[in-house]
């Protein structure tokens, strides 16, 4: 039974090195699609298959329980100054970086890294965090938080479609990369 959050320097060096990658990818083009829209909450519309396509080649990579938590956690924390996730405060939104990606770590992990628990991982984790945000915005009577209650079902759906575009073009770029020895180093 593999160790749970036990990594190599490597491996530490590079999930960190892609959890930033994976916030500097998301703040630009969710930035981007921000000002193009004047709408704050666009965003969400690019980060989901951003991250979806990153946490799973590395979750691919490593096969171990952790990655996607500490990937989110490095998000979490360099989002902190940003309205990314959902423009809840500081300590929130490590909060939710930490329940998304033990939530996802656990799917794939108890499925042992088959293909399809990649899916189900990105779908169980949006049915936990979604309803966890909207619940953070009543806790912390965030402006608008009606009108994200109301949305509810369609976030969900959005997110989970956005997260299995992002999971299905991550397995293919990790076939791709498969047998480069950059990827079998980390191995």
């Amino acid at each position: 039974m593999a160790k749970i959050f036990s990594f190599e320097t490597k491996e530490l060096i590079t999930i960190g090195l892609v959890g930033a990658l994976m916030f500097v990818l998301c703040f630009i083009f969710g930035s981007i699609l921000n000002i193009a829209t004047g709408n704050p909450g666009a965003s969400a519309f690019i980060t989901q298959i951003i991250q979806a396509i990153l946490i799973t080649i590395l979750v691919v990579i490593f096969r171990k329980p952790g990655v996607a938590t500490y990937m989110w956690l490095i998000y979490g924390i360099l989002a902190i100054p940003t309205t990314l996730w959902g423009g809840l405060p500081g300590i929130y939104k490590v909060i939710m970086a930490l329940v998304t990606g033990i939530s996802f770590d656990t799917v794939v992990y108890l499925f042992k890294y088959k293909k399809w628990s990649f899916y189900l991982g990105g779908m169980v984790t949006y049915i936990i965090v979604i309803p966890l945000m909207i619940w953070f915005y009543y806790l912390l009577n965030v402006p608008g938080k009606e009108v994200a209650l109301s949305l509810l079902p369609i976030m969900l759906v959005i997110c989970v479609i956005e997260y299995v575009i992002g999971t299905f073009i991550g397995f293919k770029i990790y076939k791709k990369i498969e047998n480069k020895q950059v990827i079998q180093n980390l191995k």
